[in-house]
């Protein structure tokens, strides 16, 4: 009597089973990233990047960059030794929250922070936090918790 080698099936049913948890899994995953990304603010996004630009430039050039925070302020002043300073404006219906725990910070001319903190700032009646580590001139935003 000739046999074949052949899958049962409960071999295949089980086999099925697993790539289907599997194909679950993964599309939860992507999903929740999509809803990750569209929450994030463009705005605080492209502020961060700003924020690490001039953290770049201060390197770059050697000296160091300066940021103002001034409450209730739509703007962040930016100040660098000898040129035109340009201002960070924020969206309207924005401003720098008063709960704001810095009012100035500067990159030296190794990228280092002189301070660590964190910034509030509220756009479109959401408030975010901008949070300055010392090591590094590291930061990262974060929406706050109410």
């Amino acid at each position: 009597m000739q046999t074949s080698k052949a899958f049962t099936l409960t071999e295949i049913l089980f086999v099925m089973g697993i790539i289907s948890v599997l194909l679950i899994v993964q599309v939860n995953h992507l999903s929740s990233k999509k809803e990750t990304r569209e929450t994030a603010n463009p705005f605080m996004n492209s502020l961060i990047l700003k924020l690490n630009y001039l953290k770049s430039k201060a390197i770059k050039d050697g000296k160091p960059i300066t940021l103002i925070f001034n409450h209730y302020s739509n703007k962040i002043t930016v100040k660098e030794p000898s040129i035109e300073n340009n201002d960070i404006k924020l969206p309207d219906h924005s401003f720098i929250y008063p709960q704001t725990n810095i009012n100035y910070l500067t990159f030296d001319s190794k990228g280092n922070t002189n301070k660590f903190g964190t910034v509030y700032i509220s756009v479109n009646k959401v408030i975010y936090k901008v949070v300055f580590h010392i090591e590094k001139g590291r930061m990262r935003y974060e929406k706050k918790k109410n």
